[in-house]
């Protein structure tokens, strides 16, 4: 992750050359995706579904919450800002666990 501009990004490298998400990741995983930031929001989204993973976002962390507790065991992994106004990260986190 960097950061030095305010704004994370990422990047992937792969000793192969150019990386397709679609033969490195399991297709299917079911995965919850929470940030304040409708872009990263949809960045995200876009990257995932390459990967062939089933998407859901959410824009604030006591709506993740509440979705996960409508729908327990229907996800493999959750991503999260950490930096949001109504729950940080870090806060998310403990509730989940």
């Amino acid at each position: 992750m960097n950061s030095s501009n305010g704004n994370g990004s990422m990047s992937t490298a792969s000793s192969s050359g150019a990386w397709n998400g679609r033969d490195q990741f399991p297709a299917g995983l079911r995965v919850l995706v929470v940030d304040d930031d409708q872009t990263c929001l949809m960045v995200f989204e876009k990257m995932l579904k390459t990967c062939l993973y089933q998407v859901t976002k959410c824009n604030k962390a006591e709506t993740a919450l509440s979705v996960l507790r409508e729908h327990k065991n229907e996800f493999d992994i959750v991503i999260s800002d950490v930096h949001m106004p109504d729950m940080d990260g870090f806060e998310l986190l403990k509730h989940i666990n």
